[in-house]
């Protein structure tokens, strides 16, 4: 038995590489579930231990489990350790001031932001502010930035490179609204921000300079294209344009986003992978179509460097201009590898050049593997590359068949094999990230993708091209129908049945499951892989098989929600903190309502301020008005929420104002029997450089003492 699984796994020993972004992503998706955080010591018995295994590996590598061993050992720490140093190598949060204060700051960026009321507004990042009051005077520059929004009245244009000076009110990252919800100070931390912050008056923009380098030139470039692109095509089309065209965030309309997210085509809103996918295969076809025409002519190989560099320099050039992040690098380091392939006669996409993108972008960004760019566009390009390789006899058969309905077959099958592999590997991403499922994402990614593809992007490129002489309308408007017909098929599959399923938000456990299960089944080779679907139908039952929440207090003390009768119950008060509630929304995938003023409503009763939550060993008391508690309140209570101040019953559990500054968020759960359980998100989280002291406080910004 030993000879015979041994020969299996000897039979697979040239696949082992490309687990390696697997092995490097489990060890940094480790990191970040420890509830501590290691010291230097730690870290540098990983480093030894990555030594170690490379050795054994060079001196021992004929021997199968010394071959698999160090491989596993060796990548899992070195994925330990590259995040743990990409933590280390970031500057500590600063201590924001808690009251209006003026500022200046070079400016490294300009945006736009569509509120929810229709308003569209600039948001403006800031690098070295230095605070202009009281004590902060003289202070060294933040090492982190500021991202700023203006005034809708404001009429100040900032670019990249100017100084500008505002009288703003700051806040730190927020807290997470539940344990185990979205962290959001972790993303803050590696993002390099400080804090975020409103102009409470019209700001001043001096423009001592232009933009220095050409990160700033390039931003620059883009806000004037983006500007132009909107004056052409006015309207929401030409807010669309504007931003997969230039990378313009933020500006599209709430409804218009949410209407494209219920039909599963919100990746064409966000630059990513698929606009650079585009890109680069516009060009790559132009650099077949000049092979195919140079095949034999003196200047072939010349003719096939040019071709080459020119696809590197457009995708390069794209990913600059629209400013897309760690998805359109990875595409770019792909499609890098595909010129390089088709310039070698090689095959321009498979797993292997997936593997040594996907290495390459978490040795460079490890903690892009806890976030939902990285997980679908992995889960997406990875289901596609082993789906077509798996059905490529059957495809190209077809493709050559005599009956001239398989050929045709073949070919519109391709579409639909796409969006089918891509959506179902990405559809438990969406449930772990938003909560939501869209059943006809097939449908409408069949037209839109391809419209997108041959009609949308090519007009888009050649409006940049007519740009320099002022021409860009022509091109811009056919670019138009087609994004209209985009939004009106969004609109159309959003108005659908059962368009859009709130479902229980699958937690990081079920995400590592699915992940597990799927690398299995598109990386490994034989009718093994086929066990691989085990865990993904695991990962996807998942979130119905974990207990709910009964009663969840926000971090603030503002607001706290009661789970019964298929909803979440919020209150005090008629208007719920908006993202507190999606958040709560998200993670039980239920519909919100409000606590009764008075009555019962489930297993929640309200009075005079007071509600009570039954449960078998006791009742969660839940304290909505400033009032000291009593003996009435106490009979029979389990644990008192306390919203208003720290006071409870004598010998019953309490979660108080106090508790809650300094624990975070916390989540009530009733276990078997009469048990209740209470998780608190500093508990949850642990002490990681990126969870911020109680109160959201950093590092004073107080220059070092004078040494004697």
């Amino acid at each position: 038995m030993g000879q015979t699984v041994a020969a299996w796994l000897w039979g697979q020993h040239a696949r082992f590489i490309v687990w390696l972004p697997v092995l490097l992503a489990a060890g940094i998706a480790l990191y970040f579930a420890l509830p501590w955080e290691p010291g230097g010591t730690w870290a540098f018995g990983m480093g030894m231990l990555v030594v170690a295994s490379v050795t054994g590996r060079l001196l021992w590598g004929a021997r199968l489990p010394v071959r698999m061993g160090c491989g596993v050992v060796g990548a899992c720490a070195a994925g330990l350790l590259v995040a743990w140093g990409q933590a280390h190598r970031m500057p500590p949060f600063p201590d924001l001031p808690r009251r209006a204060v003026h500022l200046s700051g070079r400016v490294t960026g300009v945006d736009g932001q569509t509120l929810r009321d229709g308003t569209r507004v600039s948001r403006v990042g800031l690098a070295d502010v230095r605070f202009l009051d009281g004590i902060n005077i003289g202070m060294r520059p933040l090492r982190r930035q500021i991202m700023l929004r203006l005034r809708p009245d404001d009429p100040a244009v900032p670019v990249a490179g100017d100084t500008l000076s505002a009288r703003v009110l700051l806040a730190p990252p927020a807290f997470p609204a539940m344990p185990g919800g979205y962290d959001a100070q972790r993303r803050a931390w590696f993002g390099g921000l400080a804090g975020y912050g409103r102009a409470l008056e019209r700001v001043t923009s001096a423009h001592p300079r232009g933009p220095s380098g050409m990160a700033a030139w390039f931003r620059t470039l883009r806000q004037g294209l983006a500007q132009r692109i909107r004056t052409a095509l006015p309207g929401p089309r030409g807010t669309i344009a504007a931003t997969v065209l230039t990378g313009e965030d933020g500006v599209i309309d709430a409804e218009t986003r949410e209407a494209f997210a219920d039909a599963g085509l919100a990746h064409l809103l966000a630059v990513a992978g698929l606009h650079l996918a585009i890109v680069m295969g516009l060009v790559m076809a132009v650099v077949r179509m000049g092979l195919a025409l140079s095949e034999h002519a003196a200047l072939f190989w010349p003719c096939r460097q040019i071709a080459g560099v020119a696809a590197l320099l457009a995708g390069g050039g794209y990913v600059v201009l629209t400013g897309a992040h760690l998805p359109a690098q990875r595409s770019l380091i792909m499609a890098g590898l595909a010129v390089v392939a088709l310039l070698a006669g090689r095959r321009p996409l498979s797993i292997r050049a997936l593997a040594v993108a996907a290495a390459v972008l978490m040795v460079l960004a490890p903690e892009e593997v806890a976030e939902l760019p990285l997980q679908m566009s992995m889960a997406a390009v990875m289901a596609l590359v082993a789906g077509f390789d798996a059905l490529r006899p059957v495809l190209s058969a077809w493709g050559h068949d005599v009956m001239w309905m398989r050929r045709v077959g073949a070919r519109m099958g391709r579409p639909l094999l796409a969006s089918v592999l891509a959506g179902s590997a990405c559809l438990p991403v969406g449930m772990a990230h938003f909560g939501t499922v869209q059943p006809w994402f097939v449908l409408a990614n069949l037209l839109a993708v391809p419209l997108m593809s041959v009609w949308i992007m090519p007009w888009g490129l050649v409006s940049l091209l007519l740009m320099p002489l002022g021409a860009e309308k022509l091109a811009l408007a056919p670019m138009g129908w087609g994004i209209g017909v985009v939004a009106w098929l969004a609109h159309l599959v959003a108005g659908l049945p059962v368009a859009r399923v709130s479902v229980p938000a699958m937690g990081g456990g079920g995400l590592v499951l699915f992940f597990a299960g799927l690398c299995w089944l598109c990386l490994w080779v034989g009718r093994a892989r086929l066990l691989g679907a085990l865990p993904v139908v695991l990962a996807v039952l998942s979130p119905w098989v974990g207990r709910m929440p009964v009663v969840l207090v926000a971090p603030d003390a503002r607001m706290v929600g009661v789970v019964t009768g298929g909803q979440v119950l919020t209150g005090p008060g008629t208007h719920p903190d908006p993202f507190v509630l999606r958040e709560w929304q998200r993670v039980t995938g239920l519909r919100a309502g409000l606590l009764p003023v008075e009555g019962r409503q489930g297993r929640v009763a309200c009075r005079n301020g007071i509600c009570r939550v039954a449960g078998q060993g006791g009742d969660i008391v839940l304290l909505l008005a400033a009032r000291m508690p009593d003996a009435a309140l106490c009979l029979g209570a389990r644990v008192v929420v306390n919203l208003h101040g720290q006071a409870g019953c004598p010998g019953v559990g309490r979660v108080g104002r106090f508790d809650l500054w300094r624990e975070g968020a916390y989540a009530l759960y009733f276990r078997g029997g009469d048990g209740l359980e209470m998780r608190t998100d500093r508990a949850t989280r642990g002490a990681r450089p990126w969870v911020m002291r109680p109160g959201g406080s950093g590092m004073p910004d107080l220059p070092l003492a004078q040494a004697e």
